[in-house]
Order: structure tokens, then C-alpha cells, then sequence
């Protein structure tokens, strides 16, 4: 939204935004690395620190919340994935608006990304990742 105009375009908005954004990319990290790498609590709160730049009592939240709560990286699957039809779908058809496809993605509500996926490109759409 930062990039399309929306709201005050200062730098410390783009800083926060980049900030949230490094956040949830290392929350994806984390918890494929707690659930399927061998990735130990400690290891995942030093992740946080280092790459994600919180605290020290944040960086332990967020790598214990990881153990209870895989689904965290939903924001950046549902981000890539998102970007990933918006690329297609404007590809598929030219001369639409942004806005176009936000309001034809809305209208599926709470749809799974596959499903929406196949809505708006048709039966060979290919994968959302």
C-alpha cells in the first residue's frame, strides 16, 4: 500500500513498514526451521535478534511462539502468494486496473488463495507458489 500512494509516504512510515514486513519474513524462517530443520528455541531467538532487530524479550516470544504456532508465516505465504496471482492475473488481463484485481481477490472473502487462484485465472492457473 506504501508503494501505491496510500497515506503519508514519509521515511519513517517506509521504515516501519519495511521493519513489519522484515518481522514476518523472519517468523517464515523461524518456523520452518523449529517445525522441520532441527532449529532449537535459542537458536530461533537469536534469529529474531540478529535479523529481525527486536529486543531480547521480544526475540524470545516470538521464537517460543513459533514451537505452539506454525502457522505465523501465513502473513508472508499469503503475501508471496498474493503478489504471485496479482503478477499473473494483470499478465492475463491487460488493460485492468489495480484496482480491478483488488476488488475481483475481495470478492471471494475468505476463499483459500488456491481456490481464488483457480477463480481468476481458469483451470490452468498453476500453482500459487
Amino acid at each position: 500500500m506504501f508503494d501505491a500512494g496510500v497515506g503519508k509516504q514519509t521515511p519513517q512510515v517506509r521504515i516501519g513498514m519495511l521493519k513489519e514486513a522484515l518481522l514476518r519474513n523472519v517468523r517464515f524462517v523461524a518456523t520452518i526451521g523449529l517445525h522441520t530443520r532441527g532449529m532449537t528455541v535459542d537458536d530461533a531467538q537469536k534469529l529474531f535478534a540478529q535479523k529481525g532487530f527486536v529486543d531480547a524479550g521480544n526475540a524470545r516470544q516470538q521464537a517460543v511462539r513459533g514451537t505452539f504456532d506454525p502457522m505465523y508465516l501465513a502473513y508472508t505465504l499469503g503475501k508471496i502468494m498474493i503478489r504471485n496471482l496479482r503478477i499473473d492475473w494483470m499478465k492475463a488481463n491487460p488493460g485492468k486496473s489495480l484496482r480491478e484485481f483488488h476488488d475481483t481477490l475481495l470478492s471471494y472473502a475468505c476463499a483459500p488463495l488456491p481456490l481464488i487462484r483457480r477463480a481468476m485465472l481458469g483451470d490452468n492457473a498453476g500453482p500459487p507458489l
